[in-house]
């Protein structure tokens, strides 16, 4: 039976969302666990009952887990595109590294994690 605990902060930010999620997974060891705004403050879940020490961890996460920023915010968006585009960025990439291979000097190709990589940073930095 699911376990909810209420918290709350002083914080001025948003804290980034992923950030948050990953810091609360870690503290409680429940890859389901989630702390969510409702606007009258953050509320968490998790599959088990809230020990002392986890509600600790996950408060401290809360206060001080990296803040959203637009860079942040920004490479969340490049990491959701959908499978059709990251599709269509592939297939061009096929076509870049045969282009590269057949080069006089031929050139490495790039992998799909250089590519991805290189996305994500250059949404980081518009």
């Amino acid at each position: 039976m699911p376990a909810y605990h209420d918290f709350s902060t002083a914080r001025t930010t948003t804290p980034d969302p992923v950030a948050l999620r990953t810091a609360v997974q870690t503290a409680t060891g429940d890859p389901s666990a989630v702390l969510y705004n409702l606007g009258d403050g953050w509320h968490a879940k998790k599959a088990a009952a809230w020990t002392a020490p986890e509600i600790a961890a996950v408060q401290t996460a809360l206060d001080t887990v990296a803040a959203l920023t637009v860079a942040s915010r920004q490479q969340q968006d490049v990491d959701a595109i959908p499978v059709r585009e990251k599709a269509i960025v592939l297939v061009l990439l096929d076509q870049l590294n045969i282009i590269r291979a057949a080069l006089p000097t031929p050139l490495a190709p790039i992998t799909p994690a250089q590519a991805i990589a290189a996305i994500r940073t250059k949404a980081g930095n518009l």
